[in-house]
């Protein structure tokens, strides 16, 4: 169907705590003003209640075999699977926290982890059969989808498929959240949709009411600031009035970047409040109890701030034969929460104090890198000086403040919150706006520190938002009508502008780029403000691609550059942010060979608000798709190479290693073939930069069959490429070389029963790990376990040097999955003896057991209890040299502000007091008592070796 021909605009908000559906009837109300209206969602709101909500609690109950019966939970349609989402999902699961998913949307933009595996309900036992982030989003849209659906009956013209869908975004989703999305989308039967971002979503909301008089409430040039906080984050978007071409026409200036921060923060800061209370009862609160703790300070919060009550009890039952006895309460109480959320939140801050973050407790808490900065009002005022430079340009005045306001979201409804907030920005601007602004020197108060305000309290004035939870539903039906050609547009296009890195090997077909040079550069693929359905050909840019092998992209994206146009070539710098590579395979001709293919770059920024990206050869009429590597987005890396070595001595190294790995060398060459190397670089190997070993990696890689012509040259050989692929990533190239690598994984060493060569086999493989898929993973250790777990009667016969190299090698394969990891920590640790127990082996335990991962998915760590019944087996036994016992706990047992990862507090004092027993708790302890963010040297240790020069993971 073309989009006039259809029934229905349907308008989704997707949002983190509450979803909601609004709809225009395209037919019916044709002769007449469109009317948008809510659809009140079915849903269950208690054992076999279905009631019709304005809202669809974004919440997803997995019930266990005896939980729920299905009739209480049987719905007006047929319904696959026992899971359920809705009010009485949110609120059964509050009982049951361990079976309940919450914040999917804050997990679809979480990069740290596989957002299509099964990891939620985060924290929860092998019991729950959980879904992925992706599963959860669908499974809100296939709800709405088949509540829509049977009040339409037979006719399927009048499905929700069939329509016109706008669902909504943060505006500060990247790309693969976006992607993700639609795909959520997509898996719920909804394969056509337009994304729009939640704050233009909110002040189409406002257009709704005002499409005829907004001229009474907004004055051209005028700077409107949208504040949107909800449930799980905070989006910021500058917009104006500007006279184009003798008509008004509202503008999207910029928007902010992605924070995760909102409401889900504030239940947390009340939970924590409350736990420190009872903490002095000597009361640890298990992971359900704290979850059943946050969503009663939720529920608590939103009664007082709403005003429905003045405190609220909070009664957490007991566990197991303690249910009564077990029982805690505790008050809270309107003081409290106020001084917790305005000021804790939305405090009077200073341009200043800007950059001073301080790490909390609890910013990973459930999982979710939360922002590590609470204070909102500090994020609206970095995000309004940050874009200075756009207002001055588009508004041409001197001062950067907002003129109006527009609130929107759950977490901004209590009028005391918008108040503080407008506070906020007339004490941030109090040494900045001239002397034309409002200066009526009325004192706003909202607490106690708060200071005597320069300016009116009518300033920033407030567009008034009736409706905050149904808004961004609204407004994405009036976009609807915006594009079919109906109501007032107001123009965004891209929040962002795209760039694809150009490195040195094409700088000689770039027009531009300087041809010596150690800084990097980008081309801009996208500009700010593009309209959807813009496609972009960069013609004046020819590129090289290698055909039959991967290619990778680097792309970056920045939300406040500004004036930069498609082509324009930028320097890579820190107003970039990268994004996952786009990698793919050039397929061409039938022979699959390798060959240079002179092709164009192409740019979609489409219809549905996501970025897509072509290669079109030019000496054929192919034509290719680049897609986002997500897998690379869970290794967290910078690659800043600080120093980049003439070619000449590239070419230099690479022809003499191709020279050694020769059948005529003799021993003694092949010895002293890194030595050599570092004499001709003036660089110690600890300080050879990515691009230079990668560049050696290669040459090895062509060298593979060398290994045969003896057992020194493959030993040398497989130290060397080891040390030159390690960590595994970091280069676009990496998953190639790695693949290229594990070729030779399935035959073994050549020369199996030469020491040395084993033991160096062994070394590559945990040098490499971080490289290996976790199907990779799992089958090294499945081949590995007749080697290390011999049959129940037979002795392992291997040296203890080459099991020990084993055991590291096993350490460090982070994409494991948890049983694996669960099953080979027990194995070493039976084998470790307290007065034979070589170092590497504790290392190896607290890798395998860590509670920070370096390069793997936060969802592959180990619970706490099973890593707490290790240490009291290792604290049960006298060690003869305690000081590796005490750094390998010290890794077991660090803090990470994530509950479902951290040790009790009762197993934490029962570590320090046998480390002060040794007098060795000094340089562990703030590891344990606080959230240390993990430094370079760290890293090295960790890792057990140095990374590469330039390489930063965290």
């Amino acid at each position: 169907m073309e989009l006039l021909e259809k029934h229905f605009i349907i308008g989704i908000d997707l949002g983190t705590t509450n979803s909601a559906v609004s709809y225009v009837d395209l037919l019916s109300d044709a002769k007449k003003k469109y009317k948008i209206k809510i659809f009140k969602v079915p849903q269950l709101t208690g054992f076999g209640e279905v009631s019709r909500l304005p809202v669809l609690p974004s919440f997803l109950y997995i019930p266990g075999k005896y939980d729920i019966s299905e009739e209480a939970v049987s719905l007006p349609w047929i319904s696959n699977g026992k899971n359920f989402v809705g009010a009485f999902a949110r609120d059964h699961g509050a009982k049951v926290p361990g079976r309940l998913v919450s914040s999917a949307k804050s997990w679809l933009c979480h990069s740290n982890v596989d957002r299509k595996a099964r990891i939620l309900p985060w924290g929860a036992g092998d019991e729950v059969f959980k879904i992925s982030p992706v599963e959860a989003t669908a499974s809100y849209l296939k709800h709405i989808k088949k509540a829509w659906n049977s009040s339409k009956g037979d006719d399927e013209d009048l499905y929700l498929e069939n329509q016109i869908i706008i669902i909504t975004v943060p505006a500060s989703f990247d790309e693969v959240a976006r992607d993700l999305t639609v795909e959520a989308a997509s898996i719920a039967g909804l394969s056509n949709v337009t994304l729009l971002e939640e704050p233009l979503a909110a002040f189409y909301s406002w257009l709704i009411r005002h499409e005829h008089n907004w001229n009474k409430f907004v004055n051209p040039n005028e700077l409107i600031l949208v504040c949107d906080v909800g449930g799980g984050t905070t989006d910021f978007t500058l917009i104006t009035l500007r006279e184009v071409e003798g008509s008004p026409r509202f503008e999207r200036i910029a928007v902010g970047d992605h924070l995760i921060l909102g409401g889900d923060n504030v239940d947390l800061a009340l939970a924590n409040n409350i736990e420190r209370r009872l903490s002095k009862k000597r009361i640890s609160l298990s992971g359900d109890r704290w979850r059943t703790l946050c969503h009663q300070c939720r529920k608590a919060k939103e009664n007082i701030l709403n005003e429905d009550a003045k405190s609220e009890k909070i009664t957490l039952m007991g566990e197991g034969s303690k249910l009564i006895a077990g029982t805690l309460s505790a008050e809270l109480g309107c003081k409290e929460i106020e001084k917790t959320v305005l000021e804790g939140f939305f405090p009077l801050t200073d341009p200043k104090d800007i950059k001073k973050i301080n790490i909390r407790e609890g910013i990973t808490e459930f999982g979710l890198p939360y922002e590590q900065e609470p204070a909102i009002t500090r994020h609206l005022g970095y995000f309004l000086d940050k874009h200075k430079e756009d207002v001055i340009k588009v508004l041409n005045r001197e001062d950067h403040a907002p003129d109006l306001i527009l609130f929107n979201g759950g977490s901004l409804k209590p009028a005391v919150i918008q108040e503080k907030i407008r506070a906020a920005i007339r004490y941030w601007f109090k040494n900045k706006l001239k002397d034309e602004r409002p200066t009526l020197n009325v004192q706003h108060r909202t607490s106690n520190n708060e200071k005597k305000s320069d300016f009116s309290s009518d300033f920033p004035r407030v567009l008034e938002n009736t409706d905050p939870d149904l808004s961004v539903a609204l407004g994405a039906s009036y976009y609807g009508l915006v594009k079919i050609g109906k109501g007032v547009r107001v123009g965004s296009g891209s929040a962002r502008a795209y760039y694809l890195g150009v490195s040195k090997k094409e700088s000689d077909t770039i027009e531009g780029l300087p041809k010596k040079t150690d800084k990097k550069f980008a081309v801009c693929l996208i500009e700010r403000g593009l309209e959807e359905g813009t496609t972009i050909e960069l013609k004046d840019k020819n590129f090289e691609v290698l055909a039959n092998q991967p290619v990778s992209f680097d792309i970056y994206s920045s939300s406040f550059r500004s004036g930069d146009r498609c082509g324009d070539l930028v320097e890579i710098d820190d107003s970039l942010t990268c994004l996952p590579p786009i990698q793919t395979v050039v397929q061409y001709g039938k022979k699959g060979v390798k060959a240079r293919i002179p092709v164009r770059i192409e740019s979609d920024y489409t219809e549905i608000g996501t970025l897509a990206l072509w290669c079109r050869s030019l000496i054929s009429n192919h034509r290719w798709k680049m897609q986002f590597q997500l897998r690379d987005a869970l290794t967290p890396v910078d690659i800043t190479d600080k120093e980049i070595f003439e070619d000449s001595i590239v070419d230099e190294v690479r022809s003499y290693v191709g020279s050694i790995f020769s059948d005529k060398t003799d021993s003694s060459a092949l010895k002293n073939l890194s030595k050599v190397i570092m004499k001709k670089v003036g660089r110690s190997r600890e300080r050879w930069p990515l691009g230079f070993i990668r560049t050696i990696s290669d040459e090895l890689i062509k060298l593979v069959e060398t290994r045969t012509f003896g057992p020194e040259h493959e030993s040398r050989w497989l130290n060397l490429i080891g040390f030159c692929m390690r960590p595994g990533f970091g280069d676009g190239f990496d998953e190639y070389r790695v693949k290229s690598l594990w070729k030779i994984h399935k035959h073994g060493t050549i020369y199996s029963k030469n020491v040395q060569v084993c033991s160096e086999w062994w070394i590559l493989w945990r040098r490499v790990a971080g490289g290996l898929s976790a199907g990779q993973q799992r089958q090294f250790i499945q081949e590995l376990a007749p080697i290390i777990m011999p049959k129940k009667g037979t002795k392992s016969r291997l040296p203890h040097q080459e099991r020990l190299e084993i055991w590291m090698a096993v350490a460090n394969l982070e994409r494991l999955l948890v049983k694996d990891k669960i099953q080979w920590g027990r194995m070493l640790l039976s084998e470790i003896k307290p007065k034979k127990c070589k170092p590497q082996y504790l290392w190896s335990l607290s890798r395998i057991g860590a509670r920070e991962l370096l390069y793997g998915p936060v969802d592959r760590v180990i619970p706490p209890k099973e890593i707490s019944s290790w240490i009291e087996e290792i604290l049960s036994r006298t060690w003869r040299n305690p000081k590796p016992v005490g750094m390998a706990i010290a890794q077991l047992a660090r803090k990470t502000g994530d509950r479902t990862k951290d040790l009790d507090s009762s197993i934490i004092d029962i570590i320090i007091d046998w480390m002060n027993q040794y007098d060795i708790a000094g340089p562990h302890i703030k590891y344990l008592k606080d959230v240390v963010p993990m430094a370079r040297s760290e890293e090295n240790a960790i890792f057990g070796e140095t990374l590469p020069s330039g390489l930063v993971l965290h």
